[in-house]
């Protein structure tokens, strides 16, 4: 039964494209095992169902927006969070991927001193 609830959940919002309560609808319906038991319960588990999941999933009342995107929400929050080159640089230091302006010069000397070897300049 819970399987036939999630399937059915998730096969409806993937093909409407929309997460909402009537995909939880859709799945408390075909959630019944007989064909009786899939009106019955069905009916039943539907109605709790999207109740519970038109609350936010909480007894206590709605936590999310049920009008915005979740991948603007998502961009918001990076945009908020994206810190400077520089100060990730000074606290991570250069490598990994992380390379501030300046660092091929900085490496040839690096290795120019310690190895002494000329490295030369990288062509595009």
């Amino acid at each position: 039964m819970g399987g036939a609830f999630s399937f059915s959940k998730n096969a409806s919002a993937n093909l409407r494209e929309v997460d909402d309560t009537y995909n939880t609808a859709i799945g408390g319906f075909v959630g019944g095992r007989t064909m009786p038991a899939v009106v019955g319960y069905g009916a039943l588990f539907s109605i709790i169902l999207s109740a519970y999941e038109y609350t936010g999933g909480s007894l206590f009342g709605s936590k999310k927006d049920p009008v915005g995107d979740e991948f603007e929400r998502k961009e918001q929050l990076r945009r908020n969070k994206r810190r400077p080159i520089q100060e990730t640089i000074d606290e991570l230091g250069e490598g990994r991927g992380i390379y501030g302006p300046g660092y091929e010069e900085r490496r040839r000397e690096r290795i120019k001193q310690a190895y002494g070897i000329d490295v030369g300049t990288k062509e595009a």
